[in-house]
């Protein structure tokens, strides 16, 4: 996910609610070689991690990078894991990686990765596959494979704001001026006091995030986030703060800022 920033009208929300109904075909959740999902009297919660990018910026595939012993998207999928909200999690990558991670996550013991899935080329893509393997009902925490440091009591909390309050996202305040250029000259400058840049991980209750794909997808719309799609749809976002540390590895740099956070004892 590229770095959105929201211009935010309210302090806390994005836009306005109404109710939307799932009208997005579901196949049944069954992975080969996995168990299947039985029903629940409680809805599930679930995370989406996307680990199928191309890694342009970066010069190449990025999800396999090393990270203090561990392949840089399983430190969310660790994450994930050792949240006690999360019930199932289900991980799109590469095509190419997808035996290289169910290797990696047998070898590891973690047990609540449900399967590993192809990816598509773009974020998108992706993000249509993962859903495809979910059911009709519950709630999902979309994230980053390339963020690796999410922590579990941050799942926790952005399934209790989706859970009892609605869509909700990590964000932190931007800190710098911004401008708004056209022709590579400013227009002008945005208060940055409303502006926020966007992370992961994203949470929506499953049937909201279908139909907001849905609505995109018939008027050719592409976001950089799930929110965006959400927000097309009038649905309220609740902002929950983030960290700064929780970054995204996009470039080399980061990789290299990532293992300095970890010797500081900054991070995860």
């Amino acid at each position: 996910m590229s770095q959105t920033r929201y211009v935010v009208r309210d302090s806390n929300l994005i836009g306005t609610s109404f109710y939307v109904q799932n009208l997005f075909p579901l196949r049944s959740f069954a992975p080969q070689g996995k168990r299947s999902i039985k029903k629940k009297e409680h809805k599930m919660r679930f995370g989406l991690i996307l680990a199928a990018g191309r890694g342009g910026r970066f010069g190449s595939p990025k999800q396999r990078m090393m990270l203090s012993g561990h392949p840089l998207a399983l430190w969310s999928i660790l994450a994930f894991e050792q949240c006690p909200e999360v019930d199932l999690i289900v991980m799109v990558a590469d095509e190419g990686n997808v035996e290289f991670f169910e290797h990696e996550i047998k070898q590891r013991g973690i047990e609540k990765v449900e399967a590993v899935i192809p990816g598509g080329a773009e974020r998108l893509d992706s993000l249509k596959a993962g859903l495809k393997v979910l059911p009709p009902q519950g709630f999902v925490a979309v994230h980053d494979g390339a963020r690796p440091f999410v922590r579990a009591e941050e799942i926790a909390r952005g399934f209790h704001v989706v859970q009892t309050k609605g869509p909700a996202i990590y964000a932190i305040p931007a800190t710098d001026t911004l401008k708004q250029v056209k022709d590579n000259l400013v227009v002008e400058t945005i208060p940055r006091e409303c502006v926020y840049q966007a992370q992961t991980p994203q949470f929506f209750g499953l049937p909201i995030l279908r139909e907001a794909l849905a609505k995109a997808e018939a008027e050719g719309f592409i976001g950089t986030d799930e929110a965006s799609y959400v927000e097309r749809l009038g649905e309220r976002i609740h902002i929950i703060p983030g960290r700064a540390e929780n970054l995204k590895v996009t470039f080399r740099r980061d990789l290299e800022l990532a293992e300095e956070l970890l010797a500081a004892g900054t991070c995860p």
